[in-house]
């Protein structure tokens, strides 16, 4: 599940991308948890192709690349790469990770960011650093 944030920017992006209008009400439509727009499929159609692009390495399963790393007192860092690059690496070693931020909504954890970066709304949307989250782990 993602969080509110993250859903309405991915839906301002979209949108912005679609018809190159600002259209607050059509984006916060499409952003909501039960969202029934007619083109809620579209959107979520694009979406599912990049992130099926993106996240190939994850396809057939997943690990944690290290340990949970608070961001916050709601949040936590979470690295994730393919199972076969799970292990011990030699310092300096590069491999293939995915990061994702999840914040505890409620008593659900929910993903709040597809990076390091915490997404902010708007137009056009934009992201927001989160200290300490820019050194690789």
């Amino acid at each position: 599940m993602l969080d509110d944030p993250l859903r309405l920017a991915l839906a301002q992006g979209w949108v912005l991308g679609e018809s190159g209008l600002r259209d607050d009400d059509l984006a916060e439509d499409l952003a909501a948890d039960d969202s029934n727009n007619r083109r809620f499929g579209d959107m979520l159609a694009v979406l599912a192709e990049h992130w099926r692009s993106v996240y190939t390495t994850l396809r057939h399963g997943a690990g944690l690349r290290k340990a949970v790393n608070v961001v916050g007192a709601d949040m936590e860092l979470v690295v994730m790469t393919a199972p076969e690059r799970i292990g011990c690496y030699p310092d300096g070693a590069t491999i293939p990770v995915h990061s994702f931020v999840t914040r505890l909504e409620a008593d659900d954890w929910v993903i709040a960011a597809l990076a390091r970066r915490l997404p902010v709304p708007g137009w056009p949307p934009s992201e927001q650093n989160v200290p300490g989250l820019e050194i690789d782990v």
